[in-house]
């Protein structure tokens, strides 16, 4: 069964945060099925930007984290799928027809969930949460 992590989930594995152990911990019984988009990877560089600029973290841990993240699509904990242009009207008619008080970014990560046939979706968001289950996705939550 595939499943699609959006940032906030995936972030918990490089940044330790309410949640973390419970990330690692489901990776580690689902290490082969664990979906991502490029929209992941650029929205979870802006998440290490945002705390550098705050100075919640320096540039070693950005750095290191950065480094853990490549090797972990390298060592293909994550399978990157493309970002199909198909998300964007996906994510457009969930926004219209769920009524959930969905983000740009979440909409196209669901949307993203769905477009890769992915059965479940991996997010520490609660608005994503609801989204999700109501598109009949099997949702992981790790809100805190």
């Amino acid at each position: 069964m595939a499943t699609y992590f959006d940032t906030s989930a995936l972030a918990k594995r490089y940044i330790a945060e309410q949640g973390s152990d419970t990330v690692d911990g489901f990776l580690a019984q689902h290490p082969d099925d664990c979906v991502i988009s490029p929209l992941v990877a650029a929205e979870f560089e802006s998440i290490l930007q945002r705390l550098l600029r705050q100075g919640l973290i320096d540039a070693d841990f950005a750095a290191q984290s950065r480094g853990q993240f490549a090797a972990d699509l390298t060592g293909a904990l994550w399978a990157m799928r493309p970002f199909e242009v198909a998300s964007f009207g996906r994510a457009t008619g969930l926004l219209r027809d769920l009524g959930a008080p969905l983000a740009t970014l979440d909409a196209l990560h669901l949307a993203c969930a769905i477009e890769m046939n992915c059965n479940a979706l991996a997010t520490s968001d609660r608005q994503l949460v609801q989204a999700a289950e109501a598109s009949g996705l099997l949702v992981y939550s790790f809100v805190n």
